[in-house]
């Protein structure tokens, strides 16, 4: 299956990418203006649907996580305010997070582990991978209810504070935990 990315929205799921001429209002087309960024671009969209087997199944928890990842993390991957970190091989990750660089918020945006990579080591690494990345050792971070016990280890070992609780941030009646800073509704990123 091949799919292009000059239409909106983005696909729900992508296979391989053609890049295509594309008109000046798509999200990634101002990226794409140059052989290296094109090369760069075609990369980076490869990546992001080579892992988005791996991650699509949180559309089940998150609504408009398929949305939010092709119209915001896949155009800032190429922009360079984001990233999608991984453990393991490509085509079968143990370990994925996505990040955010930008002047108004630094923050780890999702921290995934596959079950078969849980206890060994790859959430720490990702997490250490992050904030290098992201350039700040308190980034913004949340964490649900149902995960607060299982993410407290990490959130210790790195010296995370919680700093708020929201309630139906992403989810309706769902508690999430705020680490390191502020986060408003508007802010959902």
């Amino acid at each position: 299956m091949t799919m292009e990315i000059t239409g909106r929205p983005f696909p729900d799921c992508p296979c391989i990418a053609i890049i295509e001429p594309m008109s000046c209002t798509h999200p990634i087309a101002p990226v794409l203006g140059n052989a290296h960024a094109y090369d760069r671009g075609v990369a980076a969209w490869q990546e992001a649907c080579a892992v988005w087997p791996t991650l699509a199944p949180l559309k089940a928890t998150y609504p408009g996580f398929s949305s939010w990842y092709w119209s915001k993390v896949v155009p800032g991957v190429l922009r360079g305010t984001r990233a999608i970190l991984r453990q393991g091989p490509l085509n079968a990750p143990l370990g994925l997070a996505i990040v955010k660089r930008e002047a108004a918020e630094n923050k780890i945006c999702t921290l995934w582990v596959s079950e078969a990579g849980r206890g060994r080591g790859f959430g720490r690494e990702l997490l250490e991978e992050a904030i290098d990345w992201i350039g700040d050792d308190y980034p913004l971070f949340t964490v649900p209810a149902q995960r607060y016990e299982e993410f407290q280890p990490l959130m210790e070992r790195f010296r995370f504070y919680e700093t708020q609780r929201l309630n139906s941030l992403y989810r309706s009646g769902i508690v999430e935990h705020i680490y390191n800073g502020q986060f408003s509704a508007q802010q959902q990123s």
